[in-house]
């Protein structure tokens, strides 16, 4: 009999495991207390499907293997998947030992070779482009695996507390959802909700981030960059997305609307690669306080001391999100291990209960 799932989350992740699970035939309950999916960390996040700076070499095969997964599922024709290339360079000398590290790990790498354009290259030393990479409007690829979903009979329950879990989930109005398995794809909340069930706490500091959404006369950019200052990419018809981690450095410890010092500072580093955006207009920029596992890389699958309790949580969501889908589905349904994927067994956290389950 196929088993009954409730995924905690309706983030990327969430959507992807919750399609995956209603397409293998089980009966899926996605829950999350927001009112609309996609409202969290995968509304604002750059968005990227990537393996660039990806360590150690597992996590970048993991990686590379999500890139793999959204093609797939994308197809010729899929209006969220931009397979755009990433363009990279930066300032330091062994940037073409990471280049010949990649080629030697299976990645596809080409000489990027400057045609004045609209972005100011880097007058000596190499500059990298990768043609698998691409960026994804994540906001539409979460409600189309949703819908998706629902369509192979899960069901999406919005603006749901989740209050207890044990063999299922307990909701603050009172109902609850019995299951076989509960998986915990909540992301930031993660350490939150797996509490409920008893499980002991994993993830790190949150990580902050200044991303900003730009409005431009023209489209300055057909790909993603990746240059030592800033990081930039497209995002449809007149705007691009921008992020520094050099900015992210020196953001306060504070969340909410950030200063205009450091708005200005991230513009002024992308209008020095790319002159264009000096007259861009800034539609939103927020500070995206995200959390992951605390060594920094996914936990996913199923916690041993807890039987029927799985997690699934990444800070590369986006690129990730169809790969998890697809292996936790056939290991809820069918019990087939997953090589690549397993490497981020939750146990490594440790397998101790933490307290007595809930509800």
């Amino acid at each position: 009999m196929a088993p009954t799932v409730v995924v905690i989350g309706a983030g990327v992740i969430g959507a992807a495991v919750t399609y995956h699970l209603a397409r293998r035939g089980a009966r899926v309950h996605c829950v999350d207390r927001a009112d609309r999916p996609a409202s969290g960390t995968t509304e604002v996040g750059f968005a990227t499907a990537t393996a660039y700076r990806r360590f150690p070499r597992a996590y970048f095969e993991l990686n590379q293997a999500g890139i793999d997964e959204h093609a797939a599922l994308a197809g010729d024709s899929a209006p969220w998947w931009h397979r755009t290339g990433t363009v990279a360079w930066t300032d330091d000398e062994s940037f073409a030992g990471y280049l010949t590290q990649l080629e030697e790990w299976g990645c596809p790498v080409e000489r990027h070779v400057p045609n004045g354009g609209s972005v100011v290259f880097p007058s000596s030393g190499p500059v990298a482009f990768l043609p698998s990479e691409g960026w994804i409007d994540a906001v539409a690829f979460t409600r189309h695996l949703l819908d998706q979903a629902v369509s192979h009979g899960a069901t999406l329950e919005l603006g749901a507390e989740v209050t207890s879990v044990s063999r299922g989930a307990g909701l603050a109005d009172g109902r609850r959802i019995e299951a076989d398995v509960v998986v915990n794809a909540t992301g930031s909340a993660a350490d939150e909700i797996g509490a409920l069930a008893g499980a002991r706490p994993f993830l790190g500091a949150p990580r902050r981030s200044l991303i900003a959404h730009l409005l431009v006369d023209g489209d300055p950019l057909d790909f993603i960059l990746r240059a030592p200052e800033v990081s930039i990419r497209p995002d449809g018809p007149g705007r691009v997305v921008l992020r520094s981690d050099r900015v992210d450095r020196g953001l306060p410890p504070r969340s909410g609307t950030p200063d205009p010092e450091f708005v200005k500072d991230l513009l002024d580093r992308a209008a020095k690669v790319v002159p264009l955006l000096g007259t861009a207009t800034v539609r939103t920029a927020a500070v995206v306080d995200a959390r992951c596992a605390r060594d920094e890389l996914p936990s996913v699958g199923p916690l041993s001391a807890l039987p029927g309790y799985y997690e699934a949580v990444a800070s590369a969501g986006v690129t990730l999100a169809p790969l998890f889908g697809k292996a936790l589905a056939a290991r809820i349904v069918d019990g087939k291990p997953d090589a690549l994927v397993d490497v981020f067994t939750p146990d490594r956290f440790g397998a101790g209960v933490v307290s007595e389950k809930q509800g």
